[in-house]
């Protein structure tokens, strides 16, 4: 998971937990069951059942599951455990070992409750915009002003090499260089906000807002083409995909008119040429790509499989396995 989903995973269960109040009722009912004057009502315990329920179905991804169950308080959610917990509450026969069945969960929870909002605040960096709109920015396209997330998806137990992460990077800066030459602008203002890695490697640039935009729209353009030319080889998409950009054509019509020298022309083409190769070579994709196509980019945008690394375990396993002995030269 990236870090940005633990954060809205924790965020998320803590939050279900405030506004159904299942952990003051829950303990209640255990202060009742082992006689400590919990006093409860089981119009209670139906309300927040009712709540806490009505989160985990409608609200919670796999994130705050996944969460769940690392914290061990997946009882929360099953509605055996409910059971006992109604079945306390109301007076009627109680399981013998109900006080355990109650007890383990609701001190797992009290604890996460405690101690998780400061791991949160370890994991959340200066530079984070509110949580939510981050994950709304990197899944679904959000588009904060003067902000751009790269993302190179990693699958199949494949990783990427250093070769790709640093292309996908220079990808960018040559891109945002490039427009902000053309537009007779800085092109010191990008910087790398952020970077994040789960199943996928998130990557948080900011810069000149009319210039990031001007980036977002040539790779959406770049997108347009790849979709286009989707039947052609790799080589081919990515040569045709590159050379049919608006941009390029708008650098001819300025040579054309003699707003735009020859071997100035000439350099920008290059560096647009270059970024956008590198783009493409590495598998890149920008969220805005979801956006406006029924196509993944994962699926268009495959990164050069020298660009992919086998991860520890696998290659290595299997060739170590048809070995009759010997130890393994590169190691573990």
């Amino acid at each position: 998971m990236l870090r940005t989903e633990i954060v809205r995973g924790v965020a998320n269960l803590l939050a279900a937990v405030d506004s159904s109040n299942v952990l003051d009722v829950i303990e209640r009912v255990y202060r009742e069951l082992t006689r400590q004057s919990g006093e409860v009502k089981i119009p209670e315990v139906l309300d927040c059942y009712q709540k806490f329920m009505l989160a985990y179905n409608s609200t919670f991804s796999n994130v705050e599951r996944q969460v769940m169950k690392a914290l061990d308080v997946g009882e929360f959610a099953d509605a055996e455990w409910w059971s006992v917990v109604i079945a306390t509450a109301s007076g009627g026969p109680k399981s013998p070992d109900a006080a355990t069945m109650i007890a383990h969960p609701l001190y797992r929870l009290r604890f996460a409750v405690d101690y998780l909002p400061n791991v949160i605040t370890l994991l959340k960096r200066d530079t984070d915009p509110d949580i939510r709109a981050l994950q709304a920015e990197i899944y679904a396209g959000g588009n904060r002003p003067g902000h751009m997330i790269l993302i190179l998806p990693e699958e199949g137990g494949k990783f990427s090499s250093p070769m790709r992460v640093a292309s996908a990077i220079e990808a960018v800066s040559l891109l945002y260089e490039a427009f902000a030459e053309l537009n007779v602008q800085s092109t010191t203002d990008l910087v790398l906000n952020s970077c994040d890695s789960g199943l996928d490697k998130v990557f948080e640039f900011r810069g000149l807002n009319d210039v990031i935009e001007k980036v977002k729209g040539l790779l959406l353009d770049l997108w347009d083409n790849v979709i286009y030319y989707r039947d052609k080889r790799f080589a081919d998409r990515m040569e045709m995909s590159a050379r049919n950009l608006r941009v390029l054509s708008d650098i001819a019509g300025l040579e054309e008119k003699n707003l735009l020298q020859k071997e100035r022309a000439e350099l920008l083409r290059r560096k647009f040429m270059a970024g956008t190769t590198k783009f493409f070579e590495t598998g890149s994709s920008i969220p805005e790509m979801n956006k406006f196509s029924t196509y993944l980019p994962r699926n268009l945008l495959a990164p050069k499989e020298t660009l992919l690394l086998q991860g520890r375990g696998g290659e290595r396993r299997r060739h170590r396995e048809g070995q009759d002995a010997g130890p393994d030269p590169q190691g573990p």
